[in-house]
């Protein structure tokens, strides 16, 4: 086993890393001192993955939700013990999360950190499907689902996504909706399961007062390869989204006090070598033209027109991309306009250097600060890791955020044949929820 060390001399840290004869990889980042450890494994498998090919010419095609309904089904084993419930007799907490592009299983513990890596191996590696226990899970899934429609800020999102894009399976939550779980059982779920959760589509990632060298020696005991056949790779089917959005506007009314509006912006440029520059480009430009220290945030809070909810992001996992940008407002048409048009302003008028460089700063200061925790410097790393990144270049790449390359980054995501709008309105008592469009 060799194990390769990549140091960057600018954060005084190092990832430890190397690739298990199973096809594993581990990395693993010590943080000496540290009472806290943590451990990640990632699956390269989320909820765009509907359509696939894996050891044959078969095409299969997945209903919405089934990344996420794995997630919550790996935790059940035979005779309905739960594996969150392990965890903490030795004084350790696990959960995981489902995105778009990643399912990962992680635990914090302080004490006995390698039993509960046998553990997180052990649950993710081992599954037991029955109809039985899919049957269970679908209907806490199918609550799941309704609770969060309940949520304006789900509701607000998820109508955006409806509508920003056409074809992409971005556009359906990660979740699924609850005609599609109904369409999940224990056969799908193990058809998935084969194809994806396989060793060289998944990483191990530790941080805490470690010895890097006895992690993966755990890990090569734990995940030994005669249990894991090759099946040969997976070909993921991922349409191909057009220019232009499905429609511009989509109003909806809810039980809520104040009007919301929510302003996406979808990304074509799907590159993945260009992902970080992407990424960083963008955040800088949003933080720029709408973050606090902006003269949009200053002059509209000051008028009543957005106050501290309004906020923005930006999203990239290669295939797909979205900036958001709003907030509570009382006239969320008015707001929507004036996101726009600040947008267009700073096309026509350009960039300042001297505002450039506080952004460059602000987006370096929060990078270096997710290092301070072995949580969060786990979590970073594996934000960069599933997408092919080197953390270490992330500095550089901040500092090389010119005035020229921004511009040029403004150009091409925030292209006005892209962009649609989502309204959230209080309902009259009585009144009806359900969405409505507006062609553009």
């Amino acid at each position: 086993m060799i194990l390769r060390k990549n140091a960057s001399r600018r954060l005084r840290e190092e990832v430890v890393s190397t690739r298990l004869s199973c096809g594993l990889e581990v990395h693993v980042l010590p943080k000496p001192g540290f009472a806290r450890k943590t451990a990640i494994l990632a699956v390269r498998y989320g909820s765009v993955d509907q359509a696939f090919t894996a050891g044959g010419p078969e095409r299969t095609e997945t209903p919405p939700g089934v990344a996420h309904f794995l997630e919550h089904q790996l935790f059940k084993k035979e005779g309905g013990e739960d594996a969150l419930m392990e965890f903490g007799r030795y004084g350790a907490s696990s959960n995981a999360f489902t995105d778009y592009t990643v399912t990962a299983y992680y635990f914090t513990a302080s004490g006995e950190f390698e039993k509960s890596l046998e553990l997180l191996a052990q649950f993710v590696t081992r599954p037991y499907f029955s109809e039985e226990n899919a049957a269970r899970e679908r209907l806490i899934i199918e609550q799941e689902l309704r609770m969060s429609d309940d949520s304006p800020d789900y509701r607000i999102f998820k109508n955006l996504m409806g509508i920003l894009y056409t074809v992409h399976p971005v556009r359906v939550d990660i979740g699924g909706t609850v005609e599609s779980i109904r369409r999940i059982d224990a056969g799908v779920l193990e058809r998935c399961y084969r194809a994806f959760y396989r060793p060289s589509n998944m990483l191990l990632l530790a941080g805490g007062d470690l010895d890097p060298a006895g992690v993966a020696r755990k890990a090569e005991a734990l995940l030994p390869p005669d249990r894991f056949p090759d099946a040969g790779p997976v070909e993921r089917h991922v349409p191909r989204e057009p220019a232009g959005v499905r429609e511009r506007v989509v109003r909806q009314t809810m039980a809520i006090s104040r009007p919301r509006v929510l302003v996406g912006f979808k990304d074509l440029s799907g590159d993945p070598a260009q992902v970080l520059e992407r990424e960083l480009a963008t955040v800088v430009l949003l933080d720029l033209l709408f973050g606090r220290s902006s003269d949009f945030y200053r002059r509209r809070y000051e008028e009543g027109l957005i106050d501290d909810t309004f906020s923005f992001s930006y999203t990239d996992e290669g295939t797909f991309g979205f900036s958001l940008i709003g907030g509570e407002t009382d006239a969320p048409e008015r707001l929507a306009e004036a996101v726009l048009m600040e947008l267009h302003r700073a096309r026509k008028r350009g960039l300042g250097e001297r505002d450039v460089e506080r952004s460059r700063r602000k987006r370096l200061g929060r990078f270096l600060r997710s290092f301070d925790s072995p949580d969060g410097a786990a979590f970073a790393l594996l934000g960069c890791l599933t997408r092919g990144i080197d953390p270490w270049a992330i500095p550089r790449a901040i500092s090389g955020m010119t005035v020229p390359r921004l511009l040029r980054r403004l150009e091409a995501h925030f292209d006005e044949r892209n962009y649609a709008v989502s309204i959230l309105l209080p309902a009259a008592p009585g009144g009806a929820a359900a969405p409505s469009g507006e062609g553009g």
